[in-house]
């Protein structure tokens, strides 16, 4: 296990004097979702994909990064997110879940927070779909909205990505 893949949990920056816990917000469908930034290694633009017949349906297929071959994930399909208005693929994040780089393809990369502990509201009472791999929710400030704070869903990598077949 990496590194990275350790520490991608909701425990604060250990470089940090306040205890905020960084988190990469990114939107797919009409949600906003937050992955802990100790998990994500890079976010990049699409780069060719090679699909993988008879694959399942989250699974979009393969790219090459610097000669890594790493599976590319569809997040809101994954997620099971109706989407009306499918756009071409915005940002790929490379996401470290143990001994395996996922790429998680995303609408795009709505920000990079700091979140302070108080922030966040921890799911221990969701639905018995989400609560495998949601850690909680949080308000971050909105950066394209006049009307105040934003909801993010936060991501477990492991328990979502880890697992997939």
């Amino acid at each position: 296990m990496t590194a990275g893949a350790q520490r991608a949990t909701l425990v604060p920056d250990p470089g940090s004097d306040d205890a905020t816990i960084p988190v990469v917000a990114v939107s797919a469908g009409s949600e906003t979702y937050g992955f802990p930034l100790s998990a994500v290694r890079e976010i990049l633009m699409p780069p060719p994909l090679t699909e993988v017949p008879r694959s399942a349906e989250h699974f979009l297929g393969v790219i090459a990064v610097r000669g890594e071959i790493i599976t590319l994930v569809d997040l809101p399909t994954l997620l099971k997110l109706e989407v009306l208005d499918r756009q071409p693929l915005g940002r790929v994040i490379l996401v470290d879940v143990g001994d395996e780089l996922i790429g998680v393809a995303v609408d795009r990369v709505v920000q990079v927070s700091q979140l302070q502990p108080d922030q966040i509201e921890y799911a221990s009472a969701m639905s018995a779909d989400l609560s495998e791999y949601v850690v909680g929710v949080a308000r971050i400030p909105s950066e394209s909205s006049s009307n105040g704070d934003q909801m993010v869903i936060l991501i477990d990598p492991g328990a979502l990505l880890g697992g997939l077949k």
